[in-house]
């Protein structure tokens, strides 16, 4: 049987973790080839990987919750850092989800008035 040391089993983690955000950062980037060039990938990549980090820190179970804020934050770079959107997130009362379902919802709203 394999066995992995505590510190193997995080490089494993991790190694899942950068893959799996290069792949969503990746399939965006294949969608917007305008952010290819200018952030860059590298960018969207950073900007991916903290909202990932963020939303697992937040308690965000579901995957496409996940991958929704990675692409907000591509375009947003570090709106889940902002005191408002984080202190919102993290209310009691609902799911980190749900909340972020109501804080897409709004924003959908406002941009069809702007439209």
């Amino acid at each position: 049987m394999l066995t992995f040391s505590e510190e193997q089993w995080r490089a494993v983690q991790t190694g899942d973790t950068t893959d799996f955000v290069i792949a969503v950062a990746d399939q965006f980037l294949a969608k917007r080839a305008d952010m290819a060039s200018q952030p860059g990938r590298a960018a969207v990549i950073a900007r991916m990987l903290a909202a990932y980090t963020y939303a697992i820190r937040i308690g965000f179970r579901s995957t496409p919750h996940i991958v929704h804020l990675m692409y907000l934050a591509a375009d947003a770079p570090g709106i889940h850092d902002d005191p408002l959107v984080d202190a919102y997130l993290r209310k009691p009362g609902a799911t980190p989800e749900q909340r972020f379902d109501e804080v897409i919802a709004v924003m959908d709203k406002k941009l069809e008035g702007e439209q």
